[in-house]
């Protein structure tokens, strides 16, 4: 997929949860399903969903091609992994690139932010945030779509294929760079909160 070289915000497009569908009960075969998306209480778009098996499911809606609506009907792969208190959590495979992901974004085909080249609005709010933008990298790299506030490193399963020393030393890096992107986190909220101080007590002097 092309896109231009300035990336737009995962909140600017149609997003899939696998965790959603799986808290639903969406996932266990045979299941069908219709999501609506709404803007200012109007329906832009609707997808519909039907579960072929726990490890598959399969995507239709109709698509804006060059202005005219195009038919869509696919497969999208879905992976289990064990969690640490018990049970398993479920994760899309892109239909584009493979990548195991939580969430999908919607154009004209469904796919993970890197396939459509997405930054989280997060990213984009402020670029002094050089831990923050780290600690996303280094999350992709091991296959997990959450932040650092979501998702603490020490829950990150290991990716298939990758050697187990390999995984620690990234989750060791992983996690000192979590504690400088959350050092910064708080270091904005409290000039944040210290701007707001200053204007409700110049507020308060007229």
């Amino acid at each position: 997929m092309s896109r231009a070289k300035e990336k737009d915000a995962t909140e600017d497009y149609r997003a899939l949860d696998v965790r959603w569908l799986h808290r639903r009960g969406a996932l266990l075969s045979g299941y069908s399903c219709s999501l609506e998306w709404k803007r200012r209480g109007v329906v832009v778009a609707s997808i519909g969903i039907r579960t072929e098996s726990p490890t598959c499911i399969r995507l239709r809606y109709q698509a804006k091609v060059r202005g005219k609506p195009e038919p869509r009907d696919y497969p999208v792969p879905i992976t289990w992994t064990p969690c640490h208190l018990g049970g398993e959590r479920p994760w899309f495979l892109c239909p584009s690139c493979g990548r195991r992901v939580a969430k999908l974004y919607g154009g004209s085909e469904f796919a993970c932010r890197h396939c459509w080249r997405l930054n989280y609005a997060s990213q984009q709010a402020n670029k002094r945030d050089r831990a923050s933008d780290q600690s996303f990298k280094l999350r992709d790299a091991l296959g997990c779509d959450e932040g650092f506030l979501f998702t603490p490193a020490e829950f990150i399963p290991k990716p298939k294929g990758m050697h187990w020393r390999t995984f620690e030393r990234k989750i060791e890096q992983l996690k000192q760079v979590d504690a400088r992107a959350l050092e910064d986190a708080a270091a904005m909220l409290a000039s944040i909160e210290r701007g707001m101080g200053i204007y409700a007590a110049s507020v308060d002097r007229l």
